[in-house]
């Protein structure tokens, strides 16, 4: 890693570089690469964890960074191993499908806060049906319990479930503020995800819609979420359904277990057509 004389940090787009070589050490040791893994980097920064990854045997890693005042810091890094491919855009934005020198198999990334979620989505929209299987991030706590909290928690979430209904996720150790420059105000962590599953879930748009009607206004119930998401159902069409899945008529959206969001989204009132847009990301 070369730090970056006089560099001003960009907190509005998550500039937080991690400098803790204990923590590049504990990632790599839990990714476990091999010769046949493709590694994708969002915001490499001063190329720390770059590094990292490039010390393994993985074939190949390629970063996304959006800031180009780090461009010649990471330029060298590619120079040195020709197994690096640096990239340039907004992340959320990129088109990954068209303009990636392949499709990883691996995200392993200390991911700008901000757009944790947003991000998540892409990943499991335009990657997964790739072949992305695992995923190893530095994320803002908070963002990492919306994601591994299980129904009944307040902090349940739409992607949380879509995760679930994917594979596995889980938080592997916290990361204190002191392991970044500059220090972030808010609690870190390591988070793994692994795909074992429904690859093209988070593609569905009937899924998608559903989950984000539901968690629209988190104090209301389901059926006031529903009668305001979708136009066809009314108050005892809701019920009906609530009845038909065993539910309460005073369930709300971080109550429900997997299992029965999967048979709500077999409901015929919550079909959607799909389309070429981009869903509700909650």
């Amino acid at each position: 890693m070369v730090r970056i004389p006089n560099f001003i940090h960009n907190t509005d787009i998550g500039q937080n570089f991690l400098i803790d070589r204990s923590i590049v050490d504990f990632m790599i040791g839990r990714a476990k690469l091999t010769p046949e893994d493709k590694v994708l980097e969002i915001g490499p920064g001063e190329g720390i964890l770059t590094e990292g990854l490039l010390s393994t045997e993985c074939s190949g890693v390629c970063t996304v960074e959006l800031d180009t005042r780090l461009k010649h810091t990471i330029d060298m890094l590619a120079i040195k191993d020709s197994r690096l491919h640096p990239l340039w855009g907004d992340a959320v934005q990129f088109d990954y499908e068209n303009k990636l020198p392949w499709m990883p198999n691996r995200v392993i990334a200390n991911l700008p806060y901000h757009i944790t979620t947003p991000l998540l989505w892409v990943f499991l929209e335009k990657l997964v049906p790739h072949g992305l299987d695992y995923m190893l991030l530095m994320v803002q706590l908070e963002s990492a319990q919306r994601i591994t909290s299980p129904h009944g928690h307040r902090e349940r979430s739409p992607l949380g479930i879509t995760v679930e209904a994917m594979g596995t996720s889980a938080i592997l150790r916290n990361v204190p503020p002191s392991a970044f420059r500059p220090q972030p105000r808010v609690n870190s962590c390591i988070i793994e995800i692994k795909i074992e599953n429904n690859s093209t879930l988070a593609c569905d748009r009937t899924w998608r819609g559903l989950l984000a009607r539901s968690f629209t206004q988190r104090r209301k119930t389901l059926i006031n979420n529903w009668i305001s998401g979708y136009t066809e159902i009314n108050r005892e069409k809701a019920i009906e359904i609530l009845e038909r899945n065993g539910l309460k008529t005073t369930a709300r959206a971080e109550e429900l277990p997997l299992d029965v969001w999967q048979n709500l989204s077999r409901e015929p009132e919550f079909y959607l057509r799909p389309k070429a847009q981009r869903e509700e990301r909650i």
